[in-house]
């Protein structure tokens, strides 16, 4: 096995991670006053920034493909994938637009479904995480709690509106699913609606929601 020299490993600190901003949109289909759902049909994924730059392309139905992403020279594998929560169509049940107080945002760790961790301890779900999948179908079958840990993927809140997952698992690593979600604040008391599972691969699967060959 050939030792890395320090020019290797300078090398290898200058590149730079892939990365993916994906607007997500989603249409509040109010049940009642103070209690909206969302359809899968009322959501919008729309790749808004990628570097290297045009890597990325996404379809009508929210499938992403980044597979020409590793391409690029001076890219490692890792990707950074931005979910930017778009607000802009969010209406409370007469029309009007959320806003101020009541502006939607990505919930907090403290927040969201509870569930029993292996400790026996509740825990929440947060605003996002993995989740198991049962069987890769079609259609993807997977299990939305409790959250699973995956091997060097991350995800973390920066602020209200966006949220980050770190992938920095090599090219080639197995598919992953997960779900995040969102509060509506204010009058609606922090309501959590959340956002099903969307598949992430390094592989060639192509059933997937993102693609990283």
């Amino acid at each position: 096995m050939p030792t890395l020299t320090e020019k290797d490993f300078q090398a290898q600190d200058s590149l730079k991670d892939r990365s993916i901003t994906i607007k997500v949109s989603p249409v509040l289909n109010w049940i009642d006053p103070i209690k909206p759902t969302i359809e899968a049909s009322s959501i919008g994924f729309t790749v808004i920034a990628s570097d290297p730059a045009g890597t990325a392309t996404v379809d009508t139905s929210g499938s992403v493909n980044i597979s020409q992403m590793p391409a690029a020279p001076g890219y490692d594998e890792n990707i950074d994938i931005t979910l930017l929560l778009d607000t802009s169509n969010m209406r409370d049940a007469n029309g009007n637009l959320l806003t101020g107080d009541n502006t939607p945002r990505w919930a907090k760790s403290d927040e969201g479904t509870t569930y029993t961790d292996s400790k026996g301890k509740t825990q929440h779900c947060g605003y996002g995480w993995f989740c198991e999948i049962t069987n890769y179908g079609p259609p993807l079958q997977y299990q939305a709690l409790p959250p699973i840990d995956i091997a060097k993927m991350a995800f973390k809140r920066k602020d209200d509106l966006n949220l980050v997952i770190e992938d920095k698992s090599d090219d080639g690593s197995p598919p992953y699913a997960f779900k995040f979600g969102f509060v509506l604040p204010g009058q609606y008391n922090e309501y959590f609606i959340s956002i099903d599972p969307v598949l992430s691969t390094k592989s060639t699967r192509t059933t997937s929601f993102m693609l990283k060959d």
